[in-house]
């Protein structure tokens, strides 16, 4: 099972918001995580919001990013280039804007985009999957993934 962890400064909208779209979308394969620099005392309401408009559920708590969490990780994402990348070694720095203090349609489209991020992400980590063993069923899920 592939893992994965979303850093986030407060981990209360972005990596929230990663970790759902991943586990949706990669659910029975892969895992993901997420965690914060400076984690907050609650997930953003409006990420709450904005995901339950989708059908998925943002229960639970930040928590702060930590040795275990990094080391039980086959790849690690920052959520933004306003996370120092010096102490993650991350495979990817992605460069979504923190939504703290914006309209909740802005919220909405931040969604959308991480939820398109996260789905490039699983198609390219399931391409390198492929390359090691190619069966029908495989392509057949990766087809429908790229195509929903």
């Amino acid at each position: 099972m592939k893992r994965v962890l979303f850093i986030d400064v407060r981990n209360a909208t972005r990596s929230q918001i990663a970790e759902a779209w991943f586990n949706h979308l990669a659910a029975g394969w892969g895992q993901a995580r997420s965690c914060g620099t400076m984690p907050a005392s609650a997930i953003d309401p409006r990420a709450v919001q904005v995901m339950r408009e989708v059908g998925l559920d943002l229960s639970g708590s930040p928590q702060g990013v930590n040795q275990q969490l990094l080391n039980e990780s086959h790849l690690v994402a920052l959520m933004g280039e306003d996370i120092s990348p010096h102490a993650f070694s991350p495979t990817r720095i992605w460069n979504f804007d923190d939504c703290v203090g914006k309209p909740l349609e802005k919220v909405r489209v931040l969604r959308d985009e991480i939820r398109n991020r996260v789905r490039e992400l699983i198609v390219e980590i399931r391409l390198e999957d492929l390359d090691s063993v190619s069966t029908l069923p495989q392509w057949q899920t990766l087809m429908e993934l790229v195509s929903a």
